[in-house]
């Protein structure tokens, strides 16, 4: 149990420094109303990336993209991902994750095996 808890520990740091750094990115590039957030629990390990705020008179709100750690495998789980970031691929170049700590939770269950990823 303790190398589960030292893989949460570690991929809690990874999801904050990916998260933190879109929001960064974002909210810095040219034409940003700097609308983008972080939402992260720690408790539960989710980490979200979302757009919020108000344009032309209106309010809008969405989740970008959703991870999560699973807390009896400790691993990441893509739930979310409404943007064209291949999050998978910079997790894997970017935090060195490997594959097999990898879910892809937006692939349906029984298609997942048939992937390089983790299928839980």
């Amino acid at each position: 149990m303790d190398n589960i808890k030292l893989k949460i520990s570690k991929y809690q740091e990874v999801l904050k420094k990916y998260i933190y750094g879109l929001v960064d990115e974002y909210n810095s590039s040219l034409g940003s109303d700097k609308n983008y957030h972080a939402i992260i629990d720690l408790q539960n390990n989710h980490f979200q990336f979302v757009k919020m705020g108000w344009s032309k008179g209106r309010f809008s709100y969405g989740i970008l993209i959703h991870l999560s750690i699973h807390p009896e495998t400790g691993n990441i789980w893509i739930q979310q991902n409404n943007t064209e970031i291949l999050i998978d691929i910079d997790l894997e170049h970017l935090a060195n994750v490997p594959k097999t700590h990898i879910v892809l939770g937006t692939v349906p269950d029984d298609m997942r095996e048939h992937s390089e990823y983790a299928v839980a």
